[in-house]
Formats: structure tokens, sequence, C-alpha cells
């Protein structure tokens, strides 16, 4: 029985759907109103149109109905760039709806990429969004950042999923291992691990998990819609006790006004006193 090499199947052609989703193309659709939204909304022009000159130095006759860009040469490098840390390093919301109605006057970002988005505080402090998905800064995965285990790199670490760096397993060279591999950067039969010396080795930590009451505390055990309700309330106190005012359900202000829960200051005769 004949069995296709590895080498034979490499060559085999690729199927349409692959080599679409590879070519990194987006259709172009062409309508009969596009003109008019060209000429007049300046809407879905090129963005490589060379720039206005009579814009640059001063004054455009055609003004808004002028087919080339009007954008100028630091406002289009700081976009481009994603800097500034303005609306230039924000996507437009209504541009990834296709509704935005001001083109390249926009101030937001006509362009999704994640090395230009600022990443978001909010998830960065609580772990989670409460805008989701709809978020217009970048979330990042918490455990991307984390460094890779050097005892898992050797081969075992003690932790094992307790462990608070990053296991990624890899396929090792059986060559490397063995003492040497001919090809030594240009390997394809696997990883080549640093070998750290076990005086080099630091200790594994353990990963520190949150207790059940501080996960509660901290709003765990709620749901998304609760979650922001307790900001908003919590924001509210804020506001109130900062202003000399006690909050709206009496809790949380001990230190301020000298009362606890359900303590509103007041003195009880000597003879209404409980014993």
């Amino acid at each position: 029985m004949a069995t296709a090499s590895p080498q034979q199947a490499s060559h085999t052609p690729t199927s349409p759907l692959a080599s679409q989703l590879l070519s990194h193309t987006y259709p172009s659709y062409t309508f009969t109103f596009t003109p008019f939204l060209q000429r007049t909304y300046q809407h879905s022009l090129p963005a490589d149109r060379p720039i206005c000159k009579a814009y640059q130095s001063g004054n455009c006759p055609l003004k808004s109905h002028c087919p080339e860009r009007h954008t100028g040469p630091t406002s289009n490098q700081t976009q481009r760039d994603g800097g500034g840390g303005g609306f230039g390093s924000l996507v437009c919301k209504h541009w990834l709806r296709g509704l935005c109605k001001k083109g390249e006057t926009c101030e937001f970002l006509h362009e999704y990429n994640l090395r230009k988005m600022p990443e978001c505080n909010f998830f960065v402090r609580n772990g989670y969004c409460s805008n989701g998905d709809e978020c217009l800064y970048l979330h990042i995965d918490p455990s991307s950042r984390l460094p890779p285990c050097p005892h898992y790199d050797r081969g075992f670490c003690p932790l094992g999923p307790r462990c608070d760096k990053k296991h990624v397993r890899r396929r090792l060279c059986v060559y490397y291992l063995a003492g040497f591999c001919p090809d030594g950067k240009a390997c394809k039969e696997g990883a080549h691990p640093r070998w750290v010396p076990d005086g080099e080795l630091e200790k594994p930590k353990a990963r520190e998990e949150k207790k059940k009451d501080e996960g509660a505390s901290a709003g765990g055990g709620l749901d998304g819609g609760d979650q922001e309700r307790e900001r908003e309330r919590e924001m509210q106190q804020d506001r109130a006790g900062s202003q000399g005012e006690r909050g709206h359900d009496g809790r949380g202000h001990k230190d301020r006004f000298g009362g606890g829960r359900g303590d509103i200051g007041l003195s009880l005769p000597e003879g209404s006193r409980p014993a």
C-alpha cells in the first residue's frame, strides 16, 4: 500500500477558499449612487490619492468637492502612527458599521489596526470590560503577558498548573536533546530550548488565587448588569462623601461621619438605652 510522502503533500494545491483567506483582500462593491457619494460626501474615495496642494497653501476653491485629500501632513502622520494619545488613536465606532459621514474629516481612526489601539485600563484593572466586544480599546489576555517557565522548558515543573508562569507546549528536537543538531537555528524538527544551569534557575512560585470572600466582595458572583449597577452606586457614594453628605444607602461612611451601618449619630435618652 503506497503512502504519500510529506514532500508530495506539501506541494498539493490549496483550495480557493484557503487562498482567498490568505490573500487579505477585501471585496469592493460599486453601486449606482457611488459617484454621488464620492462627489458630495467624499465617501469611498481611494486612500492613496494625492494631497491637495491648494489646501496645504491655505485655500482650495473646490472646498468639500475636491477629489484630493484635505489633510495636513502633521495630522496625517499622527493618525498613521496612532500616536498623540487623542482621538486619532481610537477607532471610529460609526466607521466600523459603515455609517460615518465625516470621512477624512473624522477625528477618529478609520482603520482597525490592533497596534494603534490603546489598551483598555478598565480591563487591565478588573479583568473584564462592561462594553464587551464593542469597546474601542484593546483587550489583552493577561496570560499572554506571563513569561515562559524555565522549569517547564527543561521538561518538568513541580508546581504544574499552579505555577505563576506560562507553560508553553513545544515539540523538542530529538537531535538537540541528543547533544547536537546539524541544522542549528534553521532546524524544523522542533524547538531548541535554552539550557539554564541549576544554580541560575529561580525557585518556582505558586500562582496567587483570590479567596472566595474577596471575589464576592469584588463582584465576582454578580453578572454584568449587577456589576455595572454596583459600580455606579459606589461612584455616587464617593461623590456624596466628598461633598460632606451621606450616601443614599447609609453604608460605608463610618470614618467620615462617626457612625457605622444604620447609625445616624443620634444619642438616645438614658432611660431608653438598652441594657
